[in-house]
């Protein structure tokens, strides 16, 4: 049977995670705020009804995504007053498509037709279709990588794009000569992690960790 951290005592479990690299669910983060701050006074609030009452959060919720520059949606207070948090992948790609449209080597950007990987609670962003302006640089990697899979180059243009549009990216080139990218929402959990365990209102701050019971 599997458990979410996010559904029972996060302090408890931790301990019980394996030696090797724990797992979580992409997308999802645990926050508790500092006591007799904002988003602590909000999280009582919210406690006073059962189910909680979601609404409460949403100002704390405005800043914390205005702070980190990622969308994100309250799902869950778990006990020890823990919010649970998921990324709203929607936002987040359309936040990507509006700046990889403006990057000047970009002929053009769309979502892939393709329906993306289905999960149960999180929203997955989707996958971008991008054809680069012909003689540009970013082309030409691609070029080279349908050429001869084992270039580099197109490894470091995805790095490029990482420093370029703030996020953590994974991608791929087809048969068209475009490369096929998509937000590693894995590896964006734990940078959001990172970055909430960085704020002043902030105790604590984790990905929600996936415990095996056997």
């Amino acid at each position: 049977m599997t458990i979410l951290l996010g559904l029972v005592l996060p302090g408890i479990l931790l301990g019980t995670s394996p030696v090797s690299s724990p797992r979580f669910v992409p997308g999802e983060v645990l926050v508790k705020f500092v006591p007799g701050s904002d988003g602590g006074a909000a999280v009582m609030q919210a406690s006073r009804v059962s189910p909680p009452d979601l609404g409460a959060l949403a100002q704390v919720i405005d800043r914390l995504q205005a702070k980190v520059n990622i969308p994100l949606r309250a799902k869950q207070v778990t006990g020890g007053q823990w919010v649970l948090l998921s990324v709203d992948g929607e936002k987040l790609t359309d936040q990507l498509l509006e700046k990889l449209r403006g990057r000047e080597s970009v002929a053009e950007v769309q979502p892939s037709a393709g329906k993306p990987e289905a999960h149960v609670s999180v929203s997955l962003p989707k996958k971008l279709v991008i054809r680069f302006s012909p003689g540009s640089a970013e082309s030409q990697a691609v070029a080279r990588k349908l050429a001869d899979p084992n270039d580099m180059g197109f490894s470091r243009l995805l790095r490029d794009l990482e420093k370029a549009v703030g996020l953590p990216l994974q991608g791929e080139v087809d048969e068209d000569a475009t490369a096929v990218v998509q937000i590693d929402l894995a590896a964006l959990t734990l940078k959001l992690s990172e970055q909430l365990k960085a704020l002043a209102d902030v105790e604590s701050a984790q990905p929600n960790y996936i415990l095996r019971i056997q």
